[in-house]
């Protein structure tokens, strides 16, 4: 159940030393390797605390702009934004922005956006936030994120960095952990190269066996958690695929203009969250959720976007980053009734197999104080951490738990099986949801 990727300079390591002059070679590859890695990130798009605006390719969809009305319907928006909110209201006056801008085809609004530039679009998300005298704001969150959701998909990759850089609001805010606080880590955000999602049907065990893995391109095996403490979220993400390997494209996804839109479920609502593409970024490497490398050239980034996402509707990763319940997340994946297990029950492993045997998510937690950096039994689970059941052995009476932290954990972490006694002894919770 252990798989991993493995690439040729790791097999090439290992085997290094048996070959004549093998580790002379590998030595002149990795300082090599070393150079060209540093080279390549310096080409990176990153912005130590702020945001990436670069100008990439992109085909407008729709006809081609019309300059004159560019001009007045830019004009017009400009002067509402700027309009006296005591004497008009702040909400008539967005209510008119929106409704000069939304007939506009997108490379038309495009055009309206940059001559915003940061000025206008600062105005505009501040003007959201504008109380009247019963200190309500002229938009609440929803509408907001709407705002951002319509701007996001439809201008230019350009206009969306532009507008994730003005626009405050548009964007979910990250701390530094402390001890990175302490070394002297600079925050900020990365444009990643890396593909969105990619399909790899191969993995190979620590024994150099190939066995077949992932056969869709958003899978749970493509998680690795980061820095942030979104094991809850992360894992019962992990549940849901295994259980529904469907689930990824239909509420994941990748816009033409590059950003993302995932859909998420309020109080059993479907709500979109677009985010720009670029994630946080610390010591040239991502700092979030990411696929099998921390290296922002390379990882599948899909899983940083779902953390965006959330982070983005939760308003900051700060609100998502310490630590969480997995039925909370289940809830917002599915939009299906979360159940517990009673994991104190003599049938629980038979109870878990049958969940799973109907197509059900299920995630589990450890005991533990609030944080995962202690170990419990013999340093194979981490306290206070979520997991999902990936396996169950009911004739061995034992279930499988699987890892968020991924393939970049090390061996004896990456998964775990655990019997009757040892559920009774180290989880805490443990829960379950449909996911069709």
């Amino acid at each position: 159940m252990g798989y991993h990727r493995n690439n040729w300079q790791q097999a090439a390591n290992n085997v290094a030393g048996y070959l004549p002059f093998g580790r002379e070679v590998m030595a002149v590859v990795n300082i090599t390797k070393a150079f060209t890695d540093e080279v390549g990130l310096e080409r990176l798009k990153y912005v130590p605390d702020g945001h990436p605006v670069v100008e990439l390719p992109w085909q407008p969809p729709g006809p081609p702009p019309d300059p004159a009305r560019v001009e007045a319907v830019g004009r017009q928006a400009w002067e509402a934004l700027f309009a006296d909110t005591d004497r008009f209201g702040a909400r008539p006056l967005l209510d008119q922005v929106g409704n000069l801008l939304v007939p506009l085809p997108p490379a038309e609004l495009d055009l309206v956006i940059r001559r915003f530039g940061p000025q206008g679009l600062l105005r505009w998300d501040e003007l959201m936030h504008v109380t009247d005298a019963n200190e309500e704001e002229a938009y609440d969150f929803y509408r907001q994120q709407e705002v951002f959701n319509w701007l996001l998909r439809t201008v230019s990759p350009y206009a969306t960095m532009l507008i994730g850089d003005s626009m405050p609001c548009s964007q979910p805010t990250y701390r530094l952990l402390p001890e990175d606080e302490r070394a002297g880590r600079t925050a900020g955000w990365v444009l990643p190269e890396g593909p969105f999602a990619q399909v790899d049907g191969t993995y190979l065990t620590e024994n150099w066996q190939r066995v077949s893995a992932s056969t869709e391109a958003m899978s749970w095996q493509d998680m690795d958690q980061g820095r942030f403490g979104t094991c809850w979220m992360l894992t019962s993400m992990q549940a849901v695929l295994q259980a529904n390997p469907a689930y990824a494209p239909r509420h994941l996804r990748q816009e033409a203009n590059g950003s993302v839109t995932f859909t998420l479920y309020e109080k059993g609502r479907p709500y979109d969250v677009t985010v720009v593409a670029d994630l946080p970024m610390v010591g040239n490497s991502l700092y979030g959720a990411k696929g099998h490398s921390s290296d922002p050239r390379y990882a599948e980034t899909w899983p940083g976007y779902y953390e965006k996402a959330v982070a983005q509707w939760y308003r900051g990763y700060e609100e998502i980053a310490h630590g969480g319940l997995a039925a909370r997340a289940l809830a917002f994946l599915t939009a299906r009734p979360v159940q517990d297990i009673d994991i104190s029950s003599p049938w629980v492993i038979h109870e878990i197999a049958d969940r799973k045997a109907r197509g059900q998510a299920v995630t589990v937690g450890t005991k533990g104080q609030g944080s995962d950096r202690d170990t419990l039994m013999g340093g194979r689970l981490a306290t206070s951490h979520a997991y999902f059941v990936k396996d169950v052995d009911v004739p061995g009476g034992r279930i499988c738990l699987g890892n968020p932290w991924g393939d970049g954990a090390s061996r004896t972490m990456w998964e775990a099986w655990l019997g009757f006694h040892d559920i009774q002894h180290y989880l805490s919770n443990a829960e379950a949801a449909f996911t069709w």
